[in-house]
């Protein structure tokens, strides 16, 4: 998510897990932080519906591949369909295909609103890795 944040300039980011990211103060998720500020603010006056339910969920799929190496994501076909896959979304979505930095695991996660396309590019990906 902080990738995300960076590229595209964003202070507030999120993730399903429930981590909140303020990217003017931390790279990561803080929960103490975030009650600050959420505190901060109601103090401030504003109410928290104002600034609790501002974003519109994106459907997400999450697929964790059990893999031998986990170099596997070196391979040029692996790389290409990963490029396919992400040219295929681009617009309605995105791809983030990494390495469990925790387990002997390839995770891939797709989001978009089209999920017909979301499960077409992750099944792309997925039959190069396996």
């Amino acid at each position: 998510e902080k990738e995300k944040m960076k590229k595209n300039n964003f202070n507030l980011g999120g993730e399903q897990s429930g981590h909140i990211i303020l990217g003017k103060f931390a790279t990561t998720g803080d929960g103490l932080l975030v009650a600050l500020e959420v505190l901060f603010a109601l103090k401030k006056g504003k109410k928290a519906s104002e600034f609790l339910n501002v974003f519109k969920k994106t459907p997400q799929i999450l697929e964790n591949l059990v893999v031998k190496d986990k170099s596997i994501l070196n391979n040029t076909n692996v790389k290409n369909s990963i490029k396919i896959a992400s040219n295929m979304i681009q617009g309605q979505g995105r791809m983030l295909v990494r390495k469990s930095g925790t387990e002997p695991k390839i995770r891939i996660m797709g989001e978009s609103n089209n999920k017909k396309l979301l499960k077409k590019c992750i099944q792309i990906i997925k039959k190069t890795i396996r």
